[in-house]
């Protein structure tokens, strides 16, 4: 019995658990600003930013997942080239902007549910390495390429949206360049695989407002192998994929007779 008290002793203290860093900029979390978040974050934690307009240049360089409160509610942004850098990680819910250059630059890590809008020069740059990800974002009127490959890198980019940019909604450069494209809309130049693809409108609601209706050629469009929170397959765009911020979508309903009235009582889920 005394040696198995001493190994449970020794396996708890190898036990962490992850943790959610609160980013508020009026003070009401544990950080004002996010890079201090993600400096004082572990691997497989949460920095979780709540809504607001962040002017600061981010560097994204561990295994943690950075969360913004929804691209309609939290932005960075500033004169920065680029505003984020991502090497690992994962980036999601959130607009990104460079008023200067470019939104992201990555070399690997995940960037998903993301609206890259309006940077002076590319929306998303891949400028080295063989693993990064890019799934169900919105690249939209940014000043040249939505997406783009440097020489020798990869990326995987399934179920975006790149239009209206200055340049090709996805393009692949450079000796060695690789931009896997699937089940996405937007032009192309030089990338890799296009099952899947279109170049249409895909009819937002607004030039602010990125939700697309079922008439939308992006509705349940996206790769058959993903489905939406609700089971219907994935949309292209930042309202799909499994990790897709919703309104709430109601999973369970109890109707309960009430003398001459019936009560209704609904369960809901939202991702946000």
């Amino acid at each position: 019995m005394k040696t198995f008290v001493i190994i449970l002793g020794l396996f708890l203290t190898n036990i962490s658990f992850a943790s959610t860093i609160i980013v508020d900029q009026y003070g009401n979390g544990q950080f004002k600003s996010i890079q201090p978040a993600i400096d004082a974050a572990s691997s497989n934690d949460t920095v979780k930013v709540w809504p607001g307009q962040y002017f600061e240049q981010v560097t994204l360089n561990k295994n943690i997942t950075l969360m913004g409160s929804g691209y309609e509610n939290t932005t960075i942004t500033g004169g920065f080239n680029p505003t984020i850098t991502v090497s690992s990680g994962r980036l999601q819910w959130f607009t990104i902007s460079s008023t200067v250059g470019v939104g992201i630059n990555m070399s690997a890590g995940v960037v998903k549910n993301c609206v890259v809008n309006a940077c002076a020069t590319n929306g998303i740059v891949i400028t080295s390495g063989t693993s990064s990800s890019i799934l169900n974002c919105i690249i939209v009127n940014n000043g040249t390429y939505g997406v783009s490959t440097n020489s020798s890198t990869t990326v995987s980019v399934t179920n975006c949206i790149s239009i209206s940019n200055g340049n090709y909604g996805f393009c692949a450069y450079g000796s060695g360049s690789i931009l896997n494209l699937s089940y996405s809309d937007g032009s192309t130049y030089y990338t890799t695989g296009s099952k899947g693809c279109i170049n249409v409108d895909p009819s937002f609601t607004s030039i602010t407002d990125f939700h697309i209706s079922e008439s939308s050629p992006c509705w349940d469009k996206g790769n058959p192998t993903i489905t939406d929170p609700d089971g219907s397959n994935s949309d292209m765009g930042y309202f799909g994929g499994t990790d897709c911020p919703i309104y709430p979508t109601v999973f369970e309903i109890l109707i309960t007779p009430n003398g001459g009235t019936v009560n209704l009582t609904a369960k809901g889920r939202a991702n946000y």
